[in-house]
């Protein structure tokens, strides 16, 4: 078999044509990706609203709210009744004028009519267009739900055909299902039309994210694809500040929802200048085709190569190509391997905690009580100097510390906000921010850590189920939206208890930074077993250094310090696992 990685190193690790395919790529996998996935935040946002009393309508705003609704429970008025009265015996029983304000002693019941709504961020969604509120406010989170459960399925889908069909072929297919049918929603008669059409396109989400990506790191060595990870999560983060731009300009839902997907239409282009992954191709034996990107590779990086590269490269390993491993199942993990097994399973909560928290948080930012534009804004910015950070100190602290400082951090930051008083708006803004910059970093950290922590022949394996219960964890934080109905800031509470769960499982994991990562089952099994933790090291490096001082100051006043007893003793202290046996406790007493 041709290992491709030996094939980048004459070609070029990082040439022209990879940097510069890998641009165009990170253009679908995050623009039109981070639009079709968050584009619900504003066309389906609930502005504040109350009854509409149609006896009331030449009134004021302020004067109608006062005389036609009775007062909420947490201050204001109650957006769903309204005072069950005749306004027009009650304007002439006030001698032909309005009373100022209601007599709460009056009768109430639910709206009777429709709803007015303030237009002060939205000249129309989809919430007030069929009047979502109320009775009803539960479906726009049930199209979120929808939105979720379509890519659960979606991304098995799709990640199946880019396997089977090529990296190239399950793209276009995603962008050929993905674009039209965002355009179709935009013509949705009835919410019913549009949750069904936004769960098919839910189908494209993450493998529209995904699958370019897997594309681009498979035309590239493997030193720059960490830097590669990173710098496409640098560029969804701008993509989610675009969407909030471009929502602040288009105010309407009909016109939002066009502009983020008619202009995606020009992707179709990518037909004629996306390449098949020849890594891939040369997996599949299609040598031929494979061939002739190589070639393209090499001409455009400036690397000549022979004609027929590959080939005289294959006649020259085919003697020495060792016999497949058999393959291992996942089932491996519930017979034996324990260690694996803690280890997967870890992973698996560390992973659907930040899937919810992360997503959860994208889509709270609108209810903090600011701009819900300003405050999106400032949730996808925050990302980026996170990705940065992250990627310091995956190589300066490792990827164990990374992954629990930055959920630490952004949990306590969100359960934090319970503290803040509620005028407080931009301390809480504040303190949501510092989450959304922690599990944005987590996030970044867990991709690499999962994939060093399980060994080779079970890695992809034990991702995609990673994955798959990530994006079940993905079906309730749209549920957990929801509880802000009894308060503000439950969400954010709640979302920050789990990250701090997180941060404190991820405490077990073992370190991977300069380590031989695992290949076999076995190696995987032994990887960090018996490793002790932080605060066990920490405990005997101090009493070590304590021991080391004694030692020294003895040696400063006595002479007979350097005994055989004192060195005993100095010899057992020192000893790297601890282990006092019975012949090195002899020396103590010696």
């Amino acid at each position: 078999m041709i290992d491709f990685d030996n094939v980048l190193l004459e070609i070029g690790q990082m040439g022209r044509y990879q940097l510069g395919m890998y641009l165009l790529l990170c253009i679908p996998a995050t623009i039109p990706a981070a639009f079709i996935a968050f584009q619900q935040v504003f066309i389906v946002a609930t502005p504040d609203h109350w009854c509409w009393v149609p006896q009331l309508s030449n009134l004021s705003v302020g004067h109608r709210k006062a005389l036609s609704l009775p007062p909420g429970e947490s201050g204001g008025y109650d957006s769903c009744t309204m005072y069950d009265v005749n306004y027009t015996a009650l304007w002439y029983q006030e001698g032909g004028q309005w009373p100022e304000r209601a007599n709460v002693s009056w009768p109430t019941a639910p709206c009777r009519y429709r709803w007015e709504y303030d237009t002060t961020f939205y000249d129309e969604t989809l919430t007030t267009k069929f009047d979502l509120v109320c009775a009803d406010k539960w479906q726009p989170g049930f199209s979120i739900t929808l939105f979720f459960t379509g890519s659960l399925f979606g991304n098995v889908l799709f990640g199946w055909m880019a396997d089977k069909w090529g990296r190239r072929t399950g793209t276009l297919v995603i962008m050929l299902v993905a674009i039209p049918l965002s355009i179709l929603c935009s013509f949705s008669t009835n919410f019913t039309m549009y949750m069904a059409i936004r769960t098919v396109v839910g189908f494209t989400f993450p493998a529209l994210y995904q699958i370019p990506f897997i594309l681009a790191l498979e035309l590239m060595g493997p030193a720059y694809r960490t830097f590669a990870g990173m710098v496409i999560c640098v560029f969804f983060a701008f993509a989610l500040a675009l969407l909030a731009g471009i929502a602040y300009l288009c105010r309407h839902w009909f016109v939002l929802s066009l502009s983020l997907s008619v202009p995606w239409v020009l992707l179709a282009s990518y037909y004629w200048i996306m390449p098949e992954s020849p890594r891939w191709l040369i997996q599949n034996g299609r040598l031929e085709e494979a061939e002739r990107i190589v070639q393209k590779i090499a001409k455009v990086n400036k690397k000549p190569i022979p004609t027929n590269y590959l080939e005289g490269i294959k006649e020259l390993n085919e003697p020495d190509v060792p016999a497949e491993p058999a393959p291992v199942s996942m089932r491996c993990l519930v017979c034996g391997y324990p260690n694996i097994r803690k280890k997967f399973l870890i992973i698996t909560f560390s992973w659907t905690a930040n899937a919810i928290v992360y997503n959860g948080l994208s889509y709270n930012a609108t209810d903090l009580g600011v701009s819900d534009y300003l405050a999106f804004f400032i949730s996808a910015m925050v990302e980026v100097p996170s990705y940065f950070i992250v990627m310091y100190t995956m190589e300066r602290w490792g990827r164990r510390l990374s992954l629990c400082a930055t959920m630490l951090l952004g949990g306590l930051a969100c359960v934090s906000c319970i503290f803040v008083p509620k005028e407080a708006v931009w301390w809480t803004v504040t303190l949501a921010m510092v989450g959304k910059f922690g599990i944005a970093g987590s996030f970044a950290v867990i991709y690499v850590f999962s994939g060093e922590l399980l060994p080779t022949v079970i890695r992809s394996q034990a991702m995609a189920v990673a994955s798959f219960f990530a994006g079940i964890g993905l079906l309730i934080f749209p549920q957990i939206l929801e509880l802000k109905a009894y308060g503000r800031l439950l969400p954010v509470i709640i979302m920050g208890s789990v990250t701090l769960l997180g941060a404190f499982v991820s405490f077990f994991l073992p370190e991977t930074l300069h380590q031989h990562l695992p290949e076999t089952m076995e190696e995987g099994e032994n990887f960090g077993k018996g490793e002790p933790n932080i605060r066990w090291r920490c405990w005997k490096r101090r009493r070590a250094e304590a021991v080391d001082s004694t030692a020294a100051a003895a040696e400063e006043t006595l002479p007979m310090a350097k005994s055989r007893p004192y060195n005993g003793f100095l010899e057992v202290a020192r000893r790297p696992n601890g282990d006092q046996s019975e012949s090195s406790m002899r020396a103590l007493v010696s």
